[in-house]
Parts: C-alpha cells; structure tokens; sequence
C-alpha cells in the first residue's frame, strides 16, 4: 500500500514507534532474565536484540544501516515518484527480526545447588548497565516519534484552515 503526503508521514512515525515498541519489550525481557541460572535441561536464556530483517550477525548498526536515501525524479521534476530506502522499510513498516546472542557466562558460585562439578553456573551473557543504556534509547527514539507524530497531527489541522 502507499501513501502520499502527510499520511506517509504518519504512516512511517508508526512503523518507528512499533519498532521502538518491541525493542523495549525484549530490552525488558532481558534485564528480568539477566540473573536467571541454567534450568535442569541445562538452558539458559539467549539475550534477545532486534535487528534489520537478513542480518545474522549480532553488531551495532552504524549510520550508514539505520539511514540511506535515493531520490529518483519524475519527467516533471515532482517528487511524486521518490523512491525511499530508511533501514528496511516495506510499504512504510519497518521488517525487523528478532535474533538470540549464542554467548553464555560461566560464574563461579560452588554453593548454588545448580553448580556443575567445578563450582560453576552458566547464566546469560546480559551487561544490564548495557541494557539500560539502550533502554534509554529506545524510549527517546519513541519520544522523538511522538513528536514527529503531533507535528504531522498539527500541519495537517493548519492545512484543513487554509
């Protein structure tokens, strides 16, 4: 589907705050898991990230991942036909996957009843000072696409004036 003019706008603003949305989910689910000891099976929880859909490597995103624009102008000169590439954006929605972290830590508690025959637990592999930060982050993004959102709401009020 496509959409034109301030309902783009919209439309994009609300694929940034799902996005956002879910990022802070699994952000939330990772900071109530970060203490949690192998189960009997031996599983641990895996930190969860979001990442761009086709990625399958666990690095930061840079600038160049979350922004690239290429504009394409139609016989006119209007700006009707323009083709937009933001960070894997399909139809105005960001397509996203959910991926786990493969690492674990081994900590040393010889008392926890958990403990292998060396003293050791495997736990997840979760920095919460970390998890923090990109809590943080996250909100903020949501924050800025709120208001991105009421800018669009009032432009398109100003507009029905005219």
């Amino acid at each position: 589907m496509k959409t034109e003019g301030i309902l783009s706008a919209i439309d994009t603003t609300m694929g940034g705050l799902s996005t956002q949305m879910k990022r802070l989910r699994l952000i939330s689910d990772n900071i109530a898991n970060a203490d949690r000891i192998a189960d009997k099976k031996g599983k641990v929880y895996k930190r969860q990230i979001l990442v761009p859909e086709g990625r399958n490597s666990v690095r930061k995103p840079d600038f160049g991942d979350r922004l690239s624009l290429s504009m394409k102008k139609t016989a006119q000169g209007h700006f009707n036909n323009v083709e937009r590439r933001l960070g894997g954006l399909k139809d105005g929605r960001n397509d996203y996957e959910v991926i786990q972290q493969e690492s674990t830590l081994r900590v040393f508690e010889p008392n926890n009843p958990m403990a292998d025959k060396d003293g050791y637990v495997e736990k997840p592999d979760i920095n919460v000072v970390e998890e923090m930060v990109d809590m943080i982050s996250a909100t903020r993004i949501y924050e800025a696409n709120i208001s991105v959102m009421e800018a669009a709401k009032s432009i398109a009020k100003k507009s029905m004036e005219i």
